[in-house]
């Protein structure tokens, strides 16, 4: 017999079977119901901040209001955070001095049409709303690890700085949100180089659900204080989207207290690895393109074996992601030289995403479904396959008819929670 799953990928879903008496782990994040009024639940928020005064009252009328908000590659509903949000500050704050950037890190800017997508004909049509350019930065100065605190200017220059945000785990932040938005929302190519550098992102504390202790958290904290985000206004979002919590107020205490729901909602205990892991990248919007797919890989990785295989169904509409990421790991011939490249050469292209990559695959084989052609994922050093059947399939001719498989239906929005002796 098998067991049926549907799987997000893309927009829409995929139907997946996998053999019962295989099937040992199904890991997945507990269902919340959503806010039976969004709009009243954000106002509360605006208006009963974590450790801060309400926003209306945290504004000035001649201020320079910059509200900086995700892009197209999170499930931030901006559309529907954005209303009350800029009713409070139009309470003080006249709508011309009110600037709209869209927090890209280092991600290709966003089109009008995208831009209406994300945030609503109706803001794009009445606001000033900018893509961040990472190349339109102020020096502020290092943190204590020595990362180079470059804002970008229109951030910079305003007189007060909030941020909209998604609290999911993050594959070496932690947790998104709160800190991100600014850093590396807004932050300079030179700032991630530094903060996502090699040895940064091979710290055993740079995994997801840790923030203390997690220099890669820790130095995005000190940039977000540096830079003086203001307030915060994050959501957490049921499997429907919805919104279920809202955390407003101090960047740091605000955020604290969403991840703190969040992992008792996301999190998954988990007692023992397996030889194959089924996964996704929890369906668009993360799964547009290959880059954002190494965060369902990497983690399905913590619950496989080394020697294991992990199958992954992601869409990639959009296609593999940033070029430079492709090239790093075509021009090697093994996850190990990607490595190897990184350590001699860094900086050099995105190269924390490729590290993780090579990381994942030094110890586990992975199988990639998604509208890909089959020659850019064979130049990512992963197996093209068609269906997730076919990836089992092929799976069990390798690792023998009676391997152990784990089904992660939601990829990285589960954190998982494993026993420490299985850590490794």
């Amino acid at each position: 017999m098998n067991r049926e799953f549907e799987l997000p990928y893309g927009c829409s879903v995929l139907k997946a079977s996998v053999p019962e008496r295989n099937l040992s782990l199904v890991l997945e994040t507990e269902d919340v119901e959503g806010a039976e009024n969004e709009p009243d639940l954000i106002l509360k928020s605006l208006r009963a901040p974590i450790g801060h005064l309400p926003l209306r009252e945290s504004v000035r009328k001649d201020d320079r209001v910059v509200v900086i908000v995700t892009d197209n590659t999170r499930a931030c509903p901006d559309d529907r955070l954005l209303p009350p949000i800029l009713a409070e500050l139009e309470a003080e704050v006249p709508r011309q001095n009110i600037t709209i950037i869209v927090a890209l890190g280092l991600h290709p800017p966003l089109g009008g049409e995208e831009l209406v997508a994300l945030l609503g004909r109706e803001i794009t049509r009445n606001y000033t709303v900018l893509n961040h350019d990472p190349a339109q930065t102020v020096y502020l100065g290092d943190t204590s690890r020595g990362t180079p605190v470059e804002i970008n200017s229109k951030v910079v220059e305003a007189d007060f700085r909030i941020s909209t945000g998604f609290i999911e785990p993050h594959f070496f932040a932690g947790f998104s949100g709160g800190r991100k938005s600014m850093a590396p929302g807004v932050f300079s190519l030179r700032s991630a180089y530094r903060n996502h550098g090699y040895k940064m992102i091979e710290h055993p504390g740079s995994r997801a659900g840790v923030l203390r202790g997690n220099p890669i958290h820790e130095d995005l904290v000190e940039q977000a204080r540096m830079a003086q985000l203001d307030f915060i206004v994050n959501v957490l979002l049921n499997k429907k989207r919805e919104i279920t919590h809202v955390v407003a107020g101090d960047p740091v205490r605000a955020h604290e207290r969403g991840c703190e729901l969040e992992k008792g909602i996301a999190g998954v205990r988990v007692d023992h690895k397996v030889d194959i892991t089924v996964t996704t990248n929890s369906g668009a919007p993360l799964d547009l393109d290959l880059y954002q797919s190494v965060k369902g890989m990497d983690n399905a990785s913590l619950i496989t074996r080394d020697g294991g295989i992990i199958i992954i169904a992601s869409s990639c509409s959009t296609g593999i992601g940033p070029e430079i990421f492709r090239e790093l790991h075509a021009s090697a011939s093994s996850a190990k030289e990607v490595l190897q490249k990184i350590r001699r050469d860094e900086p050099i292209g995105v190269q924390w995403q490729n590290q993780i990559l090579a990381r994942t695959q030094l110890r586990n084989d992975i199988y990639l479904l998604s509208d890909l052609e089959d020659r850019l994922v064979k130049d990512m050093m992963i197996t093209p396959i068609g269906t997730v059947e076919e990836g089992l399939a092929r799976a069990f001719e390798v690792l023998g008819d009676d391997a152990e498989v784990a089904v992660i239906p939601e990829g990285p929005l589960a954190l998982l929670l494993l026993e420490s002796q299985i850590i490794g």
